[in-house]
């Protein structure tokens, strides 16, 4: 199952991408620039509890869509 989610800075979204390659989670990052300035969409295989624990514990703030 995919999980999708944005983080709302580069920063952040260069964090969440060593911490997902660090756990081996597969996963699609792609900019989106909106309105509010840009944001990073994820696209991750995995199940939902086990990505959004991890992001959770490592302090990573996220939103789903």
């Amino acid at each position: 199952m995919d999980v999708y989610f944005t983080v709302a800075s580069e920063t952040l979204a260069e964090k969440t991408q060593r911490l997902l390659s660090r756990y081996r989670y597969p996963f699609h990052v792609s900019k989106i620039t909106g309105k509010n300035g840009c944001t990073y969409r994820f696209r991750v295989s995995g199940n939902a509890d086990a990505v959004t624990s991890l992001l959770t514990a490592h302090g990573i703030a996220y939103q789903l869509i």
